[in-house]
């Protein structure tokens, strides 16, 4: 069954009421947003993630126009992440091992590798173990991938910095331990992260 954005945000808000810090940032924040996109875009989604990995947003930016600049001399994404364009990916800027994962993710995207079932799946271990068995591929690039591509409700990555520590501030500032906090969240997770990830950049937690 599938919930509106207000309908999921006032369950979110009623399951975490016990909470008064977070119950305030959910507040404050509003309704998050998740919509799940076409398979034809999972490509280029998955491409530009690992390209922009450990850059910063003005970078990564960069080295994506730059091979937007290739797709647009060769006709695709298809067409440029190919072993023959190896040196041209490189002079955009992406070290060998991104160019690596890049064709690698192409050529199971294309042989099958990757199965057409992930475009119609709500199970977020199958999507996660089709995913990492690529090379360069790991568990937070998936659960990325789960959140903002198959718009998943209820994923929590838990090896991602910037949600320990909000999680973690949220805790302390609560006095409980932070599983009690993704337990109450549960099954909404993915609007939980979509909170806390905007409340360290407004920078809600100050008072």
């Amino acid at each position: 069954m599938t919930i509106s954005r207000e309908q999921s945000h006032q369950q979110l808000l009623s399951q975490c009421a016990a909470f008064s810090h977070l119950s305030r940032v959910l507040t404050l924040n509003g309704p998050q947003s998740l919509e799940r996109q076409e398979a034809d875009k999972f490509l280029p989604y998955l491409s530009r993630a690992v390209a922009g990995q450990q850059l910063s947003v003005n970078a990564a930016k960069t080295i994506w126009g730059r091979v937007e600049t290739l797709c647009q001399q060769h006709g695709s994404l298809h067409a440029v992440l190919v072993d023959e364009q190896y040196e041209a990916l490189r002079t955009c800027g992406l070290s060998n091992a991104k160019v690596k994962t890049l064709l690698g993710i192409n050529r199971a995207l294309n042989d099958g590798t990757i199965s057409a079932q992930i475009y119609h799946s709500d199970d977020a271990d199958f999507i996660t173990k089709q995913l990492v068995q690529l090379w360069g591929v790991g568990q937070w690039t998936a659960e990325m991938a789960l959140m903002f591509f198959f718009a998943l409700p209820d994923v929590w990555s838990a090896g991602d910095v910037a949600l320990a520590r909000g999680l973690n501030l949220l805790a302390e500032k609560e006095g409980v331990a932070a599983e009690k906090i993704l337990q109450a969240a549960t099954p909404y997770r993915t609007y939980l992260a979509l909170h806390i990830w905007q409340m360290l950049d407004a920078n809600l937690m100050v008072e």
